[in-house]
């Protein structure tokens, strides 16, 4: 591993930690003026970069190129499930599901996924759909401040990879916003973000409001999951402030009596190192395989694609130096060309004698092999006459049995396919099956959702191994002049 230099910008302050693998090396932060970030959102992006600027010069870091966290407010995160489609319209697809699943317009929101694998022939998907206009302000700012950002994580999916249990309900606190992350099989299932009054509220109030969003977000996870519900044992790991308030604790663990613990980390720092304070930091350093036995596995760079930083062009650099190369290597090869020939003139007279030796057994062989033939000509004349009779009716009768399974095969898909419609938003044009494969063209009147909801309903007819979605136009009707979506299934 090498050196991070890892930056979260919260509502009141920046917080700048460096590392070196495991080992912490430096830590600082800074305080912001009221106003300057509000709700996750820097709003005053100039004020914001000329504080950073002189924060990391004074901190020995200026220009650095940093691994940057948005904070999770207004962030939205989601398990998808997508049938198999070709790559091709892969994007396409996700892009139609997050239509469906993502309660903002899509126009607002960034797109991040991470494919999780395959339950039978469906693709899981974690998406997280998080506002542009945070995502901007924040890259905008560190630009102008001079540093370079390669990487960017979201707050609450950074806590989430610390975690040293498989099942958790993770709470991180700070001033007046809350992550509520419920990590199940390390995948994030459910993760809130929110902020919390303090003005009117007091200490106990504050932890008996936390208490509760906490209750509450377990409770709606339940009451989905009866199947996978989170027992009394599952602990509440806390990072943030309220890892110091022990005394507040047990309300956290509410009336199961959850065990409370604080999430601890696995890297060395120096003494004096608070790292409940940095835990969002610490959540972005990439950790070895022998330290991520636990934790969340999803790791999004959620950095847009125009602001990834540009490759080197290594053709220019390269070309030059591979023409070197090539001179020396022809003029080496000249030289190993004339060593290969001699040596392959005193290697041609060794073949030249095995060859002879060769062709006289080759002639013992064919002697051999006439004698035998004689005598298998007298019993063959038999057999003769009977195989064609016996390899006749074999043939008959798999063709007949073959004909027959298909014939049912045939009945049945084509039967299930006009039977699996999942509503008049899909209609069909054609059913054609051929050598076990049925390929079934039609057309959906509002959008892909509903050729990916009946391929889902022919697949859960196990009739077919596989339902591939070949094809999706979207076209524009010249009549009534709306959108159509002429699709291709291929099952088999």
């Amino acid at each position: 591993m090498s050196k991070q230099v890892s930056l979260f910008i919260e509502d009141n302050e920046i917080k700048l930690l460096v590392t070196n693998g495991k080992v912490v090396e430096k830590w600082a932060s800074l305080l912001l003026d009221p106003g300057m970030v509000s709700d996750g959102i820097i709003t005053r992006e100039d004020a914001v970069a000329e504080s950073l600027r002189a924060f990391m010069h004074e901190q020995g870091h200026p220009g650095a190129t940093v691994v940057a966290a948005l904070s999770g407010l207004n962030s939205i995160f989601r398990l998808i499930n997508l049938p198999e489609v070709p790559k091709n319209i892969l994007e396409e697809a996700i892009q139609s599901e997050a239509n469906r699943v993502i309660p903002v317009p899509i126009d607002q929101v960034y797109l991040g996924r991470q494919l999780l694998g395959a339950e039978g022939h469906e693709q899981r998907y974690f998406l997280v759909a998080y506002p542009k206009n945070a995502t901007d302000a924040l890259v905008r700012t560190i630009q102008k401040a001079g540093l370079l950002v390669k990487v960017m994580d979201i707050a609450p999916l950074a806590l989430a990879r610390l975690v040293h249990v498989p099942r958790a309900v993770v709470v991180n606190t700070w001033l007046s916003n809350i992550d509520i992350v419920i990590l199940v099989n390390r995948v994030p299932e459910v993760i809130r973000s929110f902020s919390l009054p303090t003005e009117v509220l007091t200490d106990a109030e504050r932890v008996m409001g936390i208490a509760e969003e906490i209750s509450r977000t377990i409770t709606f996870y339940n009451s989905s999951h009866a199947e996978s519900h989170l027992g009394a044992d599952v602990p509440i790991v806390l990072a943030g402030e309220l890892a110091n308030e022990t005394d507040a604790w047990p309300a956290l663990g509410g009336s199961d009596g959850r065990p409370v613990e604080l999430l601890t980390e696995p890297f060395t720092a120096p003494e004096g190192f608070e790292a409940s304070q940095f835990m969002i930091n610490l959540g972005m350093v990439p950790l070895a395989k022998e330290d991520a036995a636990f934790g969340s596995v999803i790791n999004v760079n959620v950095l847009p694609a125009q602001y990834l930083p540009k490759g080197v062009n290594w053709f220019n650099i390269l070309a030059p130096i591979a023409g070197v190369i090539l001179i020396g290597g022809l003029v080496y090869g000249w030289f190993l060309i004339d060593d290969f020939k001699k040596t392959n003139d005193e290697i041609q007279l060794r073949i030249d004698g095995v060859q002879t030796q060769v062709t006289l057994a080759q002639a013992d062989i064919a002697r051999i092999q006439a004698e035998t033939a004689g005598v298998n000509s007298q019993t063959a004349g038999i057999d003769k006459a009977i195989t064609p009779i016996v390899t006749k009716t074999n043939s008959l009768d798999a063709q007949y049995e073959y004909m027959r399974n298909q014939r049912e095969k045939a009945s049945g898909d084509v039967r299930n396919a006009w039977l699996r419609i999942p509503s008049n938003k899909v209609t069909l044009d054609t059913i054609d099956w051929g050598e076990g494969v049925l390929t079934v063209k039609g057309v959906a009147t509002e959008g892909e959702v509903n050729v990916f909801a009946y391929a889902r309903a022919l697949r859960d007819t196990l009739r077919f191994e596989n339902v591939i979605v070949a094809e999706i136009i979207k076209e524009l009707t010249e009549d009534t002049k709306v959108y159509i979506y002429k699709f291709t299934l291929i099952m088999y």
